[in-house]
């Protein structure tokens, strides 16, 4: 028994002609060495066994290629399908030109009935094989494109069908020797102008197929089929009588398996056909749909197609289900998310625009009195956010008077920003038209009283200087005390304050006055300088606030403000501050 014969077949599906001479070469090397008296029937044979295998390898790159051209793999129920009936073909020609080319020859008649018994063993090779070199990406042999046609292309089917059809007939009908030979080199002829067939302009080979779960699954299932066929026939191995020869037991036994797997095969590939249609094919199309990038509402629509088609009565249904709604309410989510980014970022916009415009009001000229002026002057507003509550303000009254001012508004944002505005306009355009500080606090306490209805108020520090005379008017409705340098150093200079601006109206407020001199200098703040702080752990303080100032007294009124901010940022690590920090210094000349 030619037991080799089995993977001929293994070599002609993955490895086509380059497999199939490989071996046949070799098997010739073997029969001719063996009995070198009958080279003829040797060549006769391997021809055979040539012309059939390479119909198995062209049939599987041919025909019934209805997912494209691919590499064998049994990752579906049609392309095992496919395999079982090429493997048919394959017996079926080998039939067809050993019992017609060789009639009467009982070495080619036993060469076949060794090709029958050892099928079976076969077909587990070659499915060993395709799942091997599926897995492990081991390179196959692969026809190339030819586009020359030198038949029709349905002459070609023609040409195999009339083939197969006159090789049964030369075996069924034919009884002379010398025309069933004339007939079967006839069909050769047919045949292997079908192998020559050409493939055309849309032929690619799709090689990269990755196992799937259903390969895996019917796998196991072919491997669960062998298992039950040795144990059902290992009895023949165990009982055999003394009377029958192994070669009966043989035949026996290859009839067996031919039986086996003949009843097993139909249910088995039934099982599949469920397996595929409710399990297999659901869960590819389910991994297909989600693996699919949505750029736009018709990608959108096509996974939700892809959804709906899944019409199995289990599981896979309500994951499909589950995954649309999850879909659905993720783009609802897209959609609501591109929403809020939209109004985030017009929001932002609109607060750097408010940034902008609040920035701009805020006096920054300090060189039209810093250079050959009567005066030194520098301010500073750092927002907290991006648009603040505090703020500074300087102005000319007329030719020998400055007013200057100092305010935070409670609360933050939007709001305290318009209060803002409205109160550094109002006591800028009262302060010019009013001489006493004490009536521009009180008609602008009125004026801001009216239509608050956030119950915002606000502290603030109005000063005016006469050059002249050097002295200083002023009014505290409820802010911080300044801190004044008159002989050496900066001290706090403490008065009772007057009640917060926008509070209550018409609230009386007092005009204090000082006298000043050449260089003496005047350093307002609001509380986000002496309440700065680093997680709340302590608080900047006043007395941090002296000691800075007078470290820096004698320096110009920039580097002092410079050095107060660098202090506050290096006490509170430079983190976030949590309030906006104003400073204004103004001294005499």
């Amino acid at each position: 028994m030619s037991i080799e014969i089995a993977i001929l077949p293994v070599l002609g599906l993955l490895w086509g002609p380059i497999g199939i001479l490989g071996f046949l070469i070799v098997e010739s090397i073997y029969f001719i060495v063996y009995d070198p008296s009958d080279i003829i029937f040797v060549l006769k044979i391997m021809t055979v066994l040539f012309i059939s295998s390479m119909m198995l390898w062209k049939l599987w790159y041919s025909v019934m290629n209805r997912d494209g051209h691919e590499i064998p793999n049994l990752n579906s129920l049609y392309n095992i399908i496919k395999f079982f009936s090429l493997f048919i073909v394959y017996m079926g020609v080998a039939y067809i030109l050993l019992y017609g080319f060789i009639k009467g020859n009982s070495d080619a008649e036993y060469l076949y009935e060794n090709m029958v018994m050892i099928f079976p063993l076969s077909v587990l090779i070659l499915i060993m094989g395709i799942h091997t070199t599926v897995k492990y990406k081991i390179p196959l042999y692969t026809p190339k494109r030819e586009l020359k046609y030198i038949l029709p292309e349905k002459a070609y089917f023609i040409i195999l069908i009339a083939a197969i059809i006159i090789g049964l007939a030369n075996i069924l009908l034919v009884n002379n020797e010398l025309y069933s030979r004339m007939i079967s080199i006839l069909v050769m002829v047919l045949l292997i102008t079908y192998i020559t067939k050409p493939l055309g302009d849309n032929y690619a080979i799709k090689e990269d197929i990755p196992l799937n779960l259903f390969n895996k699954i019917n796998y196991s299932l072919f491997i669960l089929m062998l298992i039950l066929l040795g144990l059902a026939t290992l009895p023949l191995y165990v009982f055999i009588p003394e009377d029958i020869t192994p070669t009966d037991v043989l035949g026996n036994f290859s009839y067996i398996i031919i039986n086996y797997m003949t009843l097993m095969l139909i249910p088995v590939l039934g099982y599949m056909y469920y397996l595929e249609k409710n399990m297999t094919k659901p869960i590819n199309r389910l991994s297909k749909s989600l693996s699919r990038s949505m750029n736009n509402k018709e990608d959108y629509q096509m996974l939700k197609d892809d959804l709906n088609s899944i019409t199995v009565n289990n599981e896979l249904k309500s994951l499909a289900e589950s995954m649309l709604n999850m879909e659905e309410d993720l783009n609802l989510y897209t959609k609501q998310l591109i929403e809020v980014t939209s109004q985030k970022e017009r929001y932002e916009t609109e607060m750097k625009l408010g940034h902008e415009i609040q920035d701009s009001m805020i006096s920054k000229n300090f060189e039209e009195y810093n250079d050959g002026g009567k005066c030194e002057i520098w301010g500073l507003m750092k927002p907290a956010r991006e648009v603040a509550g505090d703020f500074y303000d300087f102005f000319k009254i007329d030719d020998d008077n400055i007013g200057f001012v100092i305010g935070d508004v409670s609360g933050k944002g939007i709001t305290a920003s318009l209060i803002m505005v409205k109160a550094m306009t109002l006591i800028q355009d009262y302060a010019r038209h009013l001489e006493d500080p004490s009536e521009v606090f009180y008609e602008v306490n009125n004026l801001l009283c009216e239509g608050n209805v956030e119950n915002l108020f606000v502290t603030c520090w109005l000063g005016k200087i006469n050059f002249k005379t050097k002295k200083l008017s002023y009014v505290n409705a409820g802010h911080n005390p300044p801190l004044i340098k008159q002989n050496e150093n900066f001290e706090y200079y403490t008065i009772d304050p007057g009640v917060v601006l926008a509070a209550m109206e018409d609230m009386p407020y007092e005009t204090n006055e000082l006298q000043l001199k050449s260089g003496d200098a005047i350093f307002l703040y609001t509380d986000g300088i002496t309440e700065a702080n680093y997680n709340y752990n302590d608080f900047y303080g006043e007395e941090r606030l002296k000691n800075i100032l007078n470290k820096h007294k004698n320096e110009d009124l920039e580097m002092i403000i410079n050095a107060v901010e660098k202090d506050i940022d290096d006490f509170c690590e430079n983190q976030e501050q949590f309030d906006d920090t104003t400073m204004f210094a103004i001294r005499l000349k």
